[in-house]
C-alpha cells in the first residue's frame, strides 16, 4: 500500500482522538469525541485531495494516509449492487441525498467507511483507557459502510476491469480498512454504550440472508480469508 506522511499541526499526546485532531489545521470541535473524529478525518480527506485531481486519500493514523486513484464508475451504479435487505439506516443520505455531490467521485464511499472506522476506533480506545464513554451507535457506521464498500469493490471488478486488474491500492486499502473495522466492530457491539439494533439487525441479515452470503464469499474470493464471518466469532 502506498502510504504518504501527513503534516502535523499540533502534539496532543497518545491516543486516537489526540492523533486524528493533531493532523488537521482546523479540527471539528464540540460534538462529541467520536463525531468529532470523524468529521476532523473528513477535512484531512479534503486536504489531501487538494491539488490531486481524480484522487481520494484516506487518513490512517500514525502521521500515515493513502492516496487511491477514483475508478471509473458512479455511486448510482454501486447503489444497483447493494440489496434492499443490506440497506440501512444511512443509505438514503449517503446513495439518495448525497449522490448530487458525489455521484462522479464513489471513493466518498470509502472515505466514510475510513470516517466510520477512525471514530469506532477513538470509541474503543476511549473504552480500553477508561475515558467517560458517550451513549451513541460509536461503532455502527463501520460496519454499515463496510457492506456499501464492498458493494463499491464489486461494482469496480464488473464495470471497470482494467482498473481492478492494476489498482492494487484500491485492494490494499480496502483489506487494511477492512482488517481494522472488523477488529473494531468485534470489540465495539459488546460495549454497552455501543449497542445499536440497526446495527445488530443489519448484522443478521448479513450473516443469515443469501444477498450477506453472497457479500461474504466476494470477499472471501479477492480478498484474505483471515476475517471470520460466524456469529460466534463476531468477525
Amino acid at each position: 500500500m502506498n502510504v504518504i506522511k501527513v503534516k502535523k499541526y499540533r502534539d496532543l499526546g497518545a491516543g486516537v482522538y489526540n492523533d486524528v485532531m493533531s493532523h488537521c489545521e482546523k479540527p471539528s470541535k464540540g460534538n462529541g469525541r467520536y463525531t468529532d473524529v470523524h468529521e476532523t478525518s473528513h477535512f484531512i480527506s479534503s486536504a489531501l485531495r487538494k491539488d490531486r485531481i481524480g484522487d481520494n486519500g484516506f487518513y490512517i493514523l500514525d502521521d500515515n494516509a493513502v492516496i487511491v486513484k477514483e475508478p471509473p464508475t458512479t455511486i448510482g451504479e454501486v447503489a444497483e449492487y447493494i440489496p434492499k435487505n443490506l440497506r440501512g439506516l444511512r443509505y438514503k443520505l449517503y446513495f439518495v441525498e448525497q449522490r448530487r455531490y458525489w455521484d462522479e467521485q464513489p471513493l466518498y464511499i470509502m472515505e466514510e467507511w475510513n470516517c466510520y472506522t477512525l471514530g469506532g476506533m477513538c470509541a474503543v480506545d476511549d473504552y480500553n483507557n477508561n475515558v467517560t464513554l458517550e451513549r451513541t451507535d460509536a461503532v455502527a457506521g463501520m460496519f454499515e459502510f463496510l457492506v456499501y464498500s464492498t458493494a463499491l469493490a464489486m461494482c469496480v471488478q464488473d464495470k471497470c476491469p482494467e482498473y481492478w486488474g492494476l489498482n492494487n491500492n484500491f485492494k490494499e486499502f480496502f483489506q487494511n480498512r477492512l482488517d481494522m473495522s472488523s477488529k473494531i466492530f468485534k470489540i465495539g457491539r459488546e460495549v454497552p454504550q455501543f449497542t445499536s439494533l440497526s446495527s445488530d439487525k443489519l448484522y443478521e441479515t448479513w450473516h443469515n440472508s443469501e444477498e450477506g452470503k453472497e457479500f461474504q464469499s466476494f470477499i472471501d474470493n479477492n480478498f484474505s480469508n483471515t476475517v471470520k464471518w460466524s456469529l460466534a466469532d463476531v468477525f
